[in-house]
C-alpha cells in the first residue's frame, strides 16, 4: 500500500489504523507492582488517566492503538526535523508516524513484543518533502539477532523478545518504500537498529540509520532523528 506524504494534522494521521475488525481495549488503571510477569505489562497514560493491558485473556496477541476511552486510533510519535538522505536527495522533514503494538507468546512459549507502523507523514521542512511518496505499511518490528532479518510480518517468532530488566528495545523496521518525482528511493528496504525507550515522553530513536535490502547492502538511504511520543503522557513496558 502506498500513500502519499502530503501534509495533515496530527489527529488525521492518528485516526488511521490498521487494527481491522477486532478492537482491542485496554484496562483501566496502572500495572500491578510489583510486576511478576512472566508476561510483559504495558501501561500509559492519556489526559491523567492511566491504563495497562497485562497479557491475559484476550489482551494477548491483539494488536492496540490508542485506549478506546481516550479516543482510539494508533499512538503517534514525531519529530519536528529528521533529515532523510539518499544519493540523490539530501532534506530536513518534519516527521511523524502512528503505530501499534502487541504481546504474544512464539512458537516456544517466550513472550515478545511486536510493533507495526501504519503511516509515515512528512511535512514542514524543506520544499520536496511535500512530494516524497512512502509506501510498504505496514512496517513491522524484528528481532535484530535473528539472522535473516527478511521477511518482516506479523509473525511472533520474529518479533523482539521482552526482557523484564531491560531500560530499551532495540528492533529492525521493514518494509519500506519511498519515491520522489525524479524515481525510487527505496524499494522494499529495512532501517536497522531502531531504539524505543519506554518511560514518560517515549521515544523512538532512528539516529544515523541506515537502510538495507534482504541481501543486507546498504541502499545508499539513512536517516537521522529522534522521534517523541505526541499523543499520550507516557508509554511502559513492565
Amino acid at each position: 500500500m502506498n500513500r502519499k506524504l502530503l501534509p495533515s494534522t496530527l489527529l488525521g494521521v492518528a485516526a488511521w489504523s490498521l487494527s481491522g475488525v477486532v478492537v482491542a481495549n485496554w484496562d483501566t488503571g496502572a500495572c500491578p507492582q510489583p510486576h511478576t510477569g512472566p508476561a510483559p505489562c504495558f501501561e500509559t497514560e492519556i489526559n491523567g488517566n492511566t491504563y495497562h493491558f497485562n497479557g491475559s485473556g484476550g489482551h494477548a496477541g491483539y494488536w492496540h492503538g490508542v485506549p478506546l476511552a481516550e479516543g482510539g486510533g494508533d499512538f503517534q510519535f514525531s519529530s519536528d526535523a529528521v533529515d532523510f538522505s539518499c544519493p540523490s536527495t539530501s532534506i530536513s522533514c518534519a516527521f511523524s508516524s502512528s503505530g501499534e503494538v502487541k504481546k504474544c507468546q512464539d512458537s516456544s512459549g517466550a513472550w515478545r513484543i511486536g510493533v507495526r507502523v501504519n503511516m509515515v507523514e512528512l511535512s514542514a521542512g524543506d520544499f520536496v518533502c511535500n512530494f516524497l511518496t512512502v509506501g510498504g505499511f505496514p512496517w513491522y518490528s524484528k528481532d535484530p539477532t535473528i539472522a535473516s532479518h527478511c521477511p518482516f510480518e506479523d509473525d511472533c517468532d520474529s518479533f523482539i523478545s521482552y526482557d523484564p530488566s531491560a531500560s530499551t528495545y532495540t528492533a529492525n523496521f521493514g518494509s519500506a518504500d519511498v519515491s520522489s518525482p525524479a524515481g525510487t528511493l527505496l524499494s522494499g528496504e529495512h532501517l536497522h537498529g531502531v531504539v524505543f525507550t519506554p518511560g514518560a515522553g517515549a521515544t523512538l530513536d532512528m539516529s544515523n540509520k541506515t537502510f538495507f535490502d534482504c541481501d543486507e547492502t546498504e541502499g545508499g538511504c539513512s536517516v537521522d532523528g529522534v522521534l517523541t511520543l505526541g499523543n499520550a503522557t507516557s508509554f511502559y513496558i513492565y
